[in-house]
C-alpha cells in the first residue's frame, strides 16, 4: 500500500453527480406532504440514524489525526473494545470510532433510538431478543449482533419491531440497511458478512462484468455509509477508466494523488459506493458488487446453502412496532 500526500479535492469529486442522482431517484415523499412531492424530492428527508451516522463521519473527517481515531476493529489485532463516540458540536477531537460493520450500525441505531432518546427501543436487550445468533448458533460473546444476525433479522422483519423488510434494490431509500451473510448455511470466520446504510440512490451503473450474474440483471448504484477494513472502489492506477470511475464514485477512506500515480487506503467509518443487483424478472436482490471497479459480482442465494451469500434489507420504523 503506497502512501502519498493528497488533496481533499480528489475525495469530493462526484458530489455534483450525487446531488443530481438524488434529485432524480424518485424517492417517495411522505404522504402528509405528497402535494409538494416535486419540491420535496430535491431535498429528501433523512431519518435520525442517517443523520447521526453522517454527523459522526463528518466530524471524524475534520480531525487531523482521523486515521488514528477512526479504525476498523480487525480481529486478532487487539485494538480494544468497540467504541463509537459522538463528541460535542464543534469539537471534532472528541469523536472517535473503533468498530466493525455490524457494531458500527448497531451503535448508530442506539445513538438515534436508544434508552436516552425520545424513542427508547434500540437497546442491547432489544438486539439480543430480535437479532439472536443466526441459525441458533452458540451464545454471543460480543455485545452486538453480527452481520449475519442482522441479515437473518431483516429477512424476517415482519417479526421484528421497528423494521420493515425491503425486498427490491429499486425501493431502497436513504437510511435503509442492507446486510449480507457471506456464508449462509455454513461457517465464515472471522467475518460473517457485511452491513451498510444507504445514503443516496444514484441510478444504475452498467458494466461488462454484470453478465457474470446472468442476462438482464439491473445494477443499481448506491452511496453508502459503513465501517470497513476494505474501502469501496480502489482504482487500478494503470487504467484511466478505473481511475475515472473512482474519481466519480470515491470512498472517503481512500486517497488518490492529484497526478493519479499514488493511492492510499484506510479503514474505519466513512462513505463509499456499492452496486446492488436486481433480478430482471422479480426485481429481488440478485447479488452485489463491492464497488464500481470490482470485477467480480457476487450472486445472492434465495435459501441458506453453504458457500452461498444471502442479502436482506430493512427500513427503520422508529415509532411503529
Amino acid at each position: 500500500m503506497t502512501t502519498s500526500p493528497v488533496s481533499r479535492r480528489a475525495l469530493l469529486t462526484g458530489s455534483a453527480a450525487v446531488a443530481t442522482a438524488v434529485a432524480t431517484a424518485g424517492l417517495a415523499a411522505p404522504a402528509a406532504v405528497a402535494a409538494e412531492a416535486a419540491t420535496a424530492d430535491l431535498y429528501p428527508l433523512k431519518p435520525p440514524h442517517l443523520l447521526e451516522a453522517e454527523n459522526l463521519v463528518e466530524y471524524l473527517r475534520l480531525r487531523g489525526d482521523q486515521w488514528t481515531n477512526n479504525r476498523y476493529d480487525t480481529p486478532g489485532e487487539n485494538l480494544g473494545t468497540t467504541a463509537v463516540v459522538w463528541g460535542r458540536p464543534g469539537h471534532p477531537e472528541e469523536f472517535a470510532n473503533l468498530s466493525q460493520c455490524a457494531s458500527f450500525i448497531t451503535s448508530v441505531l442506539e445513538r438515534a433510538y436508544g434508552a436516552d432518546t425520545a424513542y427508547g427501543w434500540a437497546t442491547r436487550d432489544y438486539f439480543d431478543r430480535y437479532f439472536p445468533p443466526k441459525g441458533g448458533g452458540p451464545a454471543r460473546t460480543v455485545p452486538f449482533p453480527t452481520a449475519e444476525d442482522l441479515q437473518a433479522g431483516f429477512a424476517d422483519a415482519a417479526q421484528v419491531p421497528h423494521f420493515d423488510q425491503v425486498t427490491k434494490p429499486v425501493n431502497l431509500r436513504p437510511g435503509d440497511l442492507v446486510a449480507i451473510d457471506y456464508d449462509a448455511g455454513g461457517t465464515s470466520t472471522p467475518y460473517t458478512g457485511h452491513v451498510v446504510m444507504i445514503r443516496a440512490a444514484e441510478g444504475t451503473f452498467a458494466s461488462s462484468v454484470d453478465a457474470k450474474l446472468g442476462s438482464g440483471v439491473v445494477p443499481y448504484l448506491f452511496q453508502i455509509v459503513d465501517c470497513t477494513s476494505n474501502p469501496h472502489g480502489g482504482p487500478d492506477l494503470g487504467s484511466a477508466t478505473s481511475v475515472a470511475h473512482y474519481r466519480a464514485y470515491p470512498d472517503t477512506r481512500a486517497e488518490i494523488s492529484d497526478d493519479d500515480t499514488a493511492y492510499d487506503e484506510h479503514s474505519g467509518a466513512g462513505y463509499g459506493h456499492m452496486v446492488l443487483y436486481a433480478d430482471p424478472a422479480t426485481q429481488l436482490f440478485a447479488g452485489y458488487r463491492w464497488s464500481v471497479n470490482s470485477s467480480d459480482p457476487i450472486a445472492a442465494t434465495a435459501v441458506a446453502v453453504a458457500g452461498g451469500q444471502q442479502i436482506a434489507a430493512a427500513r427503520v420504523n422508529a415509532f411503529t412496532v
